[in-house]
C-alpha cells in the first residue's frame, strides 16, 4: 500500500464545528480528546475531496453533481432517466470508466473506496509577536507526533516553560521572544532548524518557527484561536435580529496541519486539487486552505 503526505496551510480562518458549545463560544471548533489540539476530521478531507471529483465528472456530463452523488453512493447507474435521458446515454457510452474509478476510489453502499485518508494533525500554529507581526508556534510533542506519523524516527528536544528555541534570532529583543503577552528566553536551535528545513513553506515563515514546552504549547492553542462574534439578519425588517447573537471559533490563517492519505496499487491518476474549502462559513470566505504534496512512501 502506498502512502503520501499532505499539508494544508490554512489561508482564511477555518471553522469545522464540533457542534454547540458549552463555554464562552457558542459554536467551536473540534479538538483531539486527549490533546485539546484543533484538528480536521478525515472524513472532512474526504467528503471535500469526493465532491470536488463530482463537480468535475458533473461538468464533463451535464449531469447534476447531486445526481451523480446519490449514483455513485448507490453503486450503480439506474436503468433510465427521462430528464437526463441524453446525458445518461452519453455516460454509459463515454465515461462509464470514469464512473466506476470514482466508484473504486470513494466507495458506495456496497463496497468501501480504495483511497483512505487520516485526520489532520496540527503541526503550526500562529500567535502575535512583538516583532516580525506573527510567530509559528509548535512543540516537542508536535513534531515528534509528525515524525512518527511519517517512521522518520524522533528529534531530542528539550525545552523549559520560559524558553522558546528558535530558527532565527531576527525577531528577538536581547534574546528574548515576545508571543502573546508572554515572554520567553530565546535559544538558537540547530536540530529544530534542520527539521524545520524539511517542511514545504516559505523560507521567509521557516524562520518564525519557534519550538515551545508542551504545556505552554497546549494552553496557547486553547486560548489563541480566532473567534468572531455573528449577528442574524430578521429578513422582515432587515435590522439584527433580537438574541441572535452568537460566537464562532475559527482555526486561525497561516495554521499548518498535516495528513496521510493510503491507497492501493491499483489506483492510479488520483491526486488531490491545490486548493480546497473546509468546514462552514464558505459563502463568507472562510476555509481556504492550500493543499501541498510533501511527498510519498
Amino acid at each position: 500500500m502506498n502512502r503520501e503526505t499532505y499539508f494544508l496551510r490554512v489561508l482564511s480562518p477555518l471553522h469545522v464545528g464540533a457542534g454547540q458549545g458549552f463555554s464562552h463560544v457558542d459554536l467551536p471548533i473540534v479538538r483531539e480528546v486527549h490533546t485539546g489540539f484543533p484538528y480536521v476530521p478525515a472524513s472532512s478531507i474526504k467528503g471535500v475531496v469526493r465532491e470536488w471529483y463530482i463537480r468535475e465528472f458533473s461538468r464533463k456530463t451535464g449531469i447534476p453533481a447531486k445526481k451523480i452523488d446519490d449514483w455513485l453512493s448507490e453503486g450503480k447507474l439506474p436503468e433510465k432517466d427521462e430528464e437526463f435521458k441524453e446525458q445518461l446515454e452519453l455516460l454509459k457510452e463515454k465515461y462509464m470508466e470514469e464512473f466506476n474509478w470514482l466508484k473504486k476510489v470513494f466507495g458506495s453502499q456496497d463496497s468501501a473506496g480504495k483511497v483512505y485518508f487520516t485526520d489532520a494533525r496540527l503541526l503550526l500554529f500562529p500567535v502575535k509577536s512583538l516583532k516580525g507581526i506573527f510567530q509559528l508556534i509548535t512543540c516537542p510533542y508536535a513534531i515528534n507526533r509528525y515524525l512518527r506519523d511519517l517512521d522518520k524516527g524522533k528529534l531530542e528536544l528539550e525545552v523549559r516553560e520560559d524558553e522558546a528555541l528558535v530558527c532565527s534570532m531576527d525577531f528577538t529583543v536581547d534574546d528574548k521572544i515576545m508571543l502573546e503577552e508572554f515572554v520567553f528566553l530565546a535559544k538558537l536551535d540547530e536540530k529544530l532548524k534542520n527539521f524545520v528545513e524539511s517542511l514545504p513553506i516559505d523560507s521567509e515563515l521557516k524562520k518564525k518557527v519557534v519550538c515551545l514546552n508542551d504545556s505552554v504549547f497546549s494552553d496557547m492553542v486553547m486560548s489563541y484561536t480566532e473567534v468572531q462574534t455573528h449577528i442574524k439578519i430578521d429578513p422582515d425588517t432587515g435590522t439584527v435580529k433580537e438574541g441572535a447573537l452568537f460566537t464562532t471559533e475559527y482555526l486561525p490563517a497561516e495554521s499548518l496541519l498535516y495528513f496521510n492519505l493510503f491507497y492501493d496499487e491499483e489506483v492510479e491518476n488520483f491526486f488531490i486539487p491545490n486548493t480546497l474549502h473546509l468546514g462552514g462559513d464558505i459563502t463568507t470566505g472562510k476555509g481556504f486552505v492550500k493543499v501541498i504534496n510533501g511527498g510519498q512512501r
